[in-house]
């Protein structure tokens, strides 16, 4: 009970509660990578920007690198259409773009702050209504809208709502020529003329266009394209003078405007005689002084109509045919100025985003330098290499260069937007080198793939492929891919895009990487057992032929029977004597080991300094000297028992069938016992054994599977000296101890790092080096559960492993052992137990990672005067000179707190925590209290949660979906957000133009739930951000329904979300052992809900509220609650003292001073409380 009183019922205090708010906050960030399900793009030649919207409701502008908007589209009745956009278009130079969703809703979209706000939507209704093309004046003033119904409306953007006159079909026919006879059906396309702004040319589908004049509204020429049933589009030529028709029947031709007769090669099929699909989208340009067409479809229908492809055919005789592996979305040409010379092709896919340059003939590929298709091959494993040095990063990027250089170097013309320009924080030591988070990834193809995520930019750095390793032939016997075509009746095919989905081998996927960020050295564990070595080098000069070495995991085990996949075959030829060695320009593959049985690798630990690599599998561990390239040893962690290699485990749940077997034994033995007295039971029968655990399922996988390993330098034989250890954890949690015996050369590199990636290569030609291990000590936790991560960690909180600096091993260490269940923290070298958090006991989660993190924050000098810092060993206090550069790379580039002149800067370190429901933790090391829990991930997205990496600076990356990386931050300094913006010019809007009830204009309703659901309002989303850390907590539910407060778990702010979507968004703690799982149901995002069927829980929870300050009235208007369901309201007077204890034992009281009961035709109650007293625990 003392302990309980010690350890629960002390809240932080005030000056902690503030520290909290400035190092700890949960938000999203920036998205990385290809958005998902992608269906319409659109470009704005003016402003040099782009926007993509996908089928899930997002839209996504982006400009010149760093540029980035983002916006969602809302659900209103609850339908799938209302998401799926299927047009976009510019409002040319203003910084403002439209899209047309599914569900025929036209909706205004503008940049604020890092995200797109609808400020206006034009619902349309009826099947004639149904909207089939936009076009938006050059003047910015007006859109014309093309329906299916053959009618064009004209869309006021300042009144936004439809003004006269409607260009009808029926008065369109009376104009044209009698031999047309056909209703017209829908509008395909409207084009504005650029060189007279009155006339529009409109496309019928049924073969007809006419030349429509705005001022007379009448037609001015009609043109009629004989034979062709349906068209498509249309194409205007820069001057105005030449138009391009494009039909379903996969032909097009040029039309001159000032001639409605048709032109001689109207009946033109690029890929004919043999009927041919659709040509979906044209472009039409110069090169030079030859003619080029783009077009995307029109292939024959019967040999390659399952083909997608974007044809390039120049009259000069140069004609490719970019033959993609996935469906093109469409497609857009950029132009040299206001001119017809084509500069580059921008295809969007379905799975990519690909550009290529159309100034030179060969249409070279362009590396885009975002938007890059993380997917390329399907992501089989994450791995995040935080504080990469910037030797390392310079040698992977040199690595990569050479892998791009067939690219073309033309500028990027998407350069739209203003970045402002990155200025060093006083924070950071101008002299520090710079650190970099580089992203891995490993792919079903067995390559992996090397990302800068240090900004905004995803940017791709190089790909490193291990499937030319492995094989029967040589390489010599692969064929080489040709772009040339078999023969001249098939199309120039060229394979294009780099999405390939399918895999020659399974067994090549890639399944645990590590990177060591000082040395550049690079592991890569395979689904066969196979671990590659590799080094980041430019030393051409020291490389040696290719090595492979096995080790056997069951050579000692005779009846073990392996049933899974065989090993993969190193190609003959690089094993050779007079082998070259293998690897591209700045990289060297080294070798590779083959672990027997070749089962799946499920967790790696490279120790560069000590030329060390250890492998776990489901049958046990292996040590290995890639140095010398020697085996050190291998244990088997199979139960003796279990040799079928099946790895049957022992059920956590006692099976139903089991249990009424038993209660059979047992009335039976209680017969026979009252019929023979004699037979007395033994105590010393045997009984079923049960787990002191929680009910687990059986899918735990496999008790002798390696779930971690980890190397160290602690104090393990005893408290004076430091030796180098491995550790390892199983599924059954198993922990075990090896200490290593080094030789000399590799205990000096431990403390003195190397300069070169090869630290000992010149020690290893003199001096014979053999590395020993030796199991010192095991530890066997009695819940049993699979041991998720292993750390080690000093006196102030840094994790004890190959990254941390030799200053940064300060004793005592501490040992923290992170199973699924529970961590637990115990003493080195002792091994005692000090500190236990039940995580699945308390709150029904699961632990699926760990990582330590580092989180700053400016000190103000109130907070200075109670001494922050110098309170636990985990935290510290510094000036800027003092700093340690280790922790200076965890700080944040933009400050929050004052910048006074006695200002320090706070250092501390926490362990984040990943639960299988998507929560992340960040707990205090080592007292493990809880300082912020957050709902990061949705709980049904198991990929995301898997995917999930953490940085050393409190940030995470994880799979938003098969194609996009959503970053989040943890740390309330530290965070990558776009800072680009865009010059919105104003927009004038009527008063007066949504009174008159027209069905077709805006309802404030619908413009209610688009500011609601994006949670920003169109007249306070400029303000700046406020923090107000130290007033007390108020909250006005009216003052928040009309825009003017966005409430997150309670806490005022004025901020935009980058999150489109709100129910995913902040789940923060600020109160340190006061949790929000208590109020996790009853407050939402963005609104204080308040929905209960008893009097003591209206009480409670209003309390809730309340426990931020003393003496606070706090008010909630039952009128903007939703739905409400108290039916004894006006029993709350008796109950006016009423306790509640949370789950940190605080107990509060609560007084309901008035209560008006004033229920009529549905009207609801207003309740007001106030917090009259705050009562520590009474025990």
């Amino acid at each position: 009970m003392l302990k309980f009183i010690r350890g629960k019922g002390q809240q932080p205090s005030a000056e902690r509660q503030r520290l909290q708010k400035e190092l700890f906050s949960y938000r999203k960030t920036a998205q990385h990578g290809f958005p998902h399900k992608p269906s319409a793009v659109a470009y704005d030649p003016i402003s040099k920007l782009m926007a993509i919207g996908t089928q899930t409701g997002a839209i996504k502008v982006f400009g010149q690198p760093g540029v980035e908007f983002y916006g969602q589209h809302t659900l209103l009745s609850n339908s799938a259409a209302e998401l799926n956009v299927q047009l976009l278009e510019w409002v040319y130079g203003t910084g403002r773009v439209l899209s047309l969703t599914a569900s025929n809703h036209l909706i205004l979209w503008e940049p604020a702050g890092a995200t797109l706000v609808p400020i206006k939507t034009l619902p349309f209704d009826g099947k004639l209504k149904k909207v089939s093309s936009l076009c938006c004046s050059l003047n910015k003033d007006i859109v014309w809208i093309g329906t299916e119904g053959g009618n064009i409306y004209q869309f006021d953007l300042k009144s936004f709502s439809i003004r006269e006159p409607v260009i009808y079909h029926d008065i369109v026919l009376e104009q044209v020529p009698p031999t047309y006879k056909l209703n017209p059906g829908a509008i395909e396309s409207i084009k504005q003329l650029p060189n007279a702004h009155n006339k529009l040319l409109i496309a019928y589908n049924r073969g007809l266009c006419v030349l429509w004049d705005l001022e007379t509204s009448s037609v001015v020429r009609a043109y009629i394209a004989p034979g062709h049933g349906q068209s498509v589009g249309l194409f205007v030529n820069a001057s105005g003078t030449q138009f391009t028709w494009y039909h379903a029947d996969g032909s097009y031709a040029s039309w001159n405007l000032t001639n409605a007769e048709a032109p001689k090669n109207v009946n033109y099929v690029p890929y004919g005689p043999d009927p041919c699909k659709s040509i979906n989208r044209l472009y039409k340009g110069k090169r030079g002084t030859a003619d080029v067409v783009i077009f995307s479809g029109g292939m024959p229908r019967s040999a390659y109509g399952d083909h997608n492809c974007v044809s390039v055919h120049a009259n000069d005789g140069n004609k490719v045919c970019l033959d993609f592996t996935s469906k093109v979305i469409d497609f857009f040409v950029t132009f040299q100025g206001s001119t017809d010379n084509v500069e580059i092709l921008v295809v969007l896919l379905e799975e990519e985003f690909c550009a290529y340059d159309l100034t030179d003939s060969k249409v070279p590929v362009i590396k885009a330098p975002y938007l890059h298709s993380v997917h390329a091959s399907a992501v089989t494993c994450n791995y995040l290499a935080s504080q990469v040095s910037q030797d390392v990063y310079e040698r992977i990027v040199r690595a990569g260069e050479e892998q791009d250089s067939e690219c073309s170097n033309i500028e990027w013309p998407i350069n739209g937007g203003i970045l402002e320009d990155e200025t060093n924080d006083d924070w950071m030591d101008n002299n520090e080198m710079k650190m970099y988070e580089i992203l891995l990834t490993g792919h079903e193809d067995g390559s992996v793939k090397f990302w800068d995520c240090t900004g905004v930019v995803l940017k791709p750095l190089y790909n490193f492929k291990t499937a030319p390793l492995f094989g029967h032939e040589s390489l010599d016997d692969i064929p080489t891919e040709t772009s040339e075509p078999l023969d001249d009746s098939e199309p120039p095919f060229r394979k294009a895009g780099l999405f390939d989905p399918y895999s020659d081998d399974p067994r090549l996927a890639v399944k645990k990487i590590s990177l060591c960020p000082k040395t550049g050295r690079l592991i890569v564990g395979g689904t066969a057992g196979q671990i590659i070595i590799a080094n980041f080098d430019n030393n051409e000069t020291g490389r040696t032929a290719l090595k492979v070495n096995s080790m056997n995991l069951v050579g000692d085990r005779d009846g073990f029977v392996w049933k899974g996949h065989d090993q993969l075959t190193v190609r003959a030829n690089l094993l050779e004597q007079d082998a070259e060695p293998v690897g591209e320009d700045g990289v060297e593959i080294t070798g590779i080991l083959q672990v027997l049985p070749p089962a799946s690798i499920t967790c790696l630990a490279l120790e560069a300094d000590w030329g060390l690599v250890a492998g776990g599998t489901a049958h046990g561990l292996v040590l290995f000297d890639y140095n010398a390239f020697l085996p050190v040893f291998q244990r088997c962690t199979l139960n003796p028992n279990d040799l079928t290699g099946a790895g049957e485990q022992l059920s956590r749940r006692k099976s139903f069938k089991k249990s009424l077997r038993e209660s059979f034994r047992k009335l039976r033995k209680g017969r026979s016992t009252r019929n023979n007295p004699s037979q007395v039971p033994t105590t010393l029968e045997a009984r079923p054994i049960e787990r002191q655990v929680e009910a687990r399922s059986t899918d735990d996988g496999m008790g002798s599977m390696v779930r971690c390993l980890q190397f160290a330098k602690t104090f393990i034989t005893n408290v004076n000296i430091t030796s180098p250890t491995l550790w390892s954890a199983t599924n059954s949690s198993t922990v075990s101890v090896f200490l290593l015996h080094l030789p000399a050369a590799q205990t000096a590199a431990t403390n003195i790092p190397p300069v070169s990636g090869n630290p000992v290569a010149t020690t290893a030609a003199t001096q014979p080096r053999r590395v020993s291990a030796l199991l010192a000590k095991e530890i066997q936790l009695k819940h049993r559960a699979p041991v998720v991560g292993i750390a080690i960690f000093d006196q102030n909180g840094c994790a004890v492993d190959q990254h941390s600096t030799s200053g940064a091993i300060a004793p005592p260490h501490r040992l923290l052992i992170a199973s699924e269940e529970q961590f637990k923290v115990f003493s080195l070298p002792q091994l005692k137990p000090i500190n236990k958090y039940k995580l699945t006991a308390n709150e029904g989660a699961r632990v699926r990672r760990i990582h330590f993190a580092s989180f700053t924050c400016r000190l103000s000098s109130d907070l200075l005067a109670h001494g922050f810092g110098g309170g636990s060993p985990s935290k510290s206090i510094s000036t800027r000179s003092q700093e340690n550069a280790h922790d200076l790379a965890n700080t944040s580039a933009n400050s929050t707190g004052g910048s006074g002149v006695d200002a320090r800067i706070y250092n501390e370190m926490a362990l984040l925590c990943l639960t299988n429901l998507g929560d992340i933790m960040v707990l205090s090391v080592p007292e493990l209290k809880r300082q912020l829990n957050a709902a990061a991930v949705r709980r049904e997205d198991i990929n995301g949660i898997s995917s999930l990496c953490f940085t050393n600076g409190a940030e995470a990356l994880y799979m938003l979906s098969s194609s996009e990386i959503q970053r989040i931050s943890l740390s309330t300094t530290k965070g990558i957000t776009p800072q680009g913006r865009i010059e919105v010019e104003e927009l004038a809007t009527d008063g007066n133009a949504n009174a008159n009830g027209d069905a077709n204009s805006v309802s404030d309703e619908n413009e209610e739930n688009m500011n609601d659901s994006n949670s920003t309002s169109a007249t306070h989303r400029h303000e700046p951000i406020k923090k107000e850390s130290t007033k007390p907590l108020k909250v006005d539910v009216d003052a928040q329904k009309a825009g003017d407060i966005n409430l997150t778990n309670g806490t005022s702010s004025t901020s935009e979300s980058n999150s489109p979507n709100r129910a995913n968004e902040t789940i923060t703690s600020s109160m340190g052992d006061i949790t929000v799982d208590s109020v996790r149901d009853h407050l939402n995002a963005t609104t204080t809900t308040l929905c209960t069927t008893t009097t003591e829980e209206t009480v409670g929870r209003l309390s809730v509220l309340s426990t931020q300050t003393h003496q606070t009235l706090t008010s909630a208007n039952m009128k903007d609650v939703t739905d409400i369901n108290i039916p004894n309201l006006m029993d709350l007077a008796p109950l006016s003292n009423t306790t509640e204890t949370n789950s940190s034992s605080v107990v509060i009281k609560s007084t309901i001073t008035s209560v008006s009961h004033e229920k009529t035709n549905g009207e609801s109650e207003t309740v007001t409380t106030k917090t009259t007293k705050r009562e520590e625990s009474q025990f």
